[in-house]
């Protein structure tokens, strides 16, 4: 299996078992498919190491890496939005005004903050155009469809239906 191939089936992993798992934030999420890769790659002796956080372009970090060697072969951003109806005030589990409008920007004028979602398209293209990564993937988890029911899916991106009203922006390059 090669590193795409570990990567992908990790995020149709989380796709089958989404609904075992109650995410907060895309911290959550990052963490969740580390340890399902890192479990792929004990189980089947691959030679990948799964990073996060990691340092790839100047000081810009990649939420996850997969290593062979001395080589980023695959680089990953995520972005996730709760389901907007998790924040109601009786029986929520996410304060309202941590999602009022929203958490993450669709895209901010001029792509100059870091925490867009176009931003993280772009990154992930310059990643495998400035040689730091052989493939690289943005992820957008929008867990309710707030964004899915707004927005037109970015160039060289796909809204994919997760189910249930989860819908994801895949990119990959």
């Amino acid at each position: 299996m090669n590193a795409t191939e570990l990567f992908e089936n990790a995020m149709d992993w989380l796709r089958q078992h989404y609904e075992a798992f109650r995410f907060f934030t895309e911290r959550d999420i990052v963490w969740t498919v580390q340890k399902q890769m890192m479990e792929a790659i004990d189980e089947t002796r691959l030679p990948y190491c799964v990073l996060n956080d990691y340092t790839i372009l100047g000081r810009v970090r990649a939420d996850l890496v997969i290593i062979s060697g001395n080589s980023v072969v695959v680089a990953v951003e995520f972005k996730y939005e709760p389901s907007h109806a998790r924040s109601s005030r009786r029986n929520g589990d996410i304060w309202h005004t941590k999602i009022k409008p929203s958490v993450v920007f669709w895209t901010v004028p001029g792509a100059s903050k870091d925490s867009s979602v176009e931003k993280d398209v772009q990154r992930v293209r310059q990643y495998v155009d400035e040689g730091k990564a052989n493939a690289a993937y943005s992820v957008f988890i929008d867990e309710g469809g707030y964004f899915h029911e707004r927005q037109d899916a970015l160039h060289d991106s796909e809204w994919r239906d997760w189910g249930n009203g989860r819908w994801v922006l895949w990119s990959q390059t």
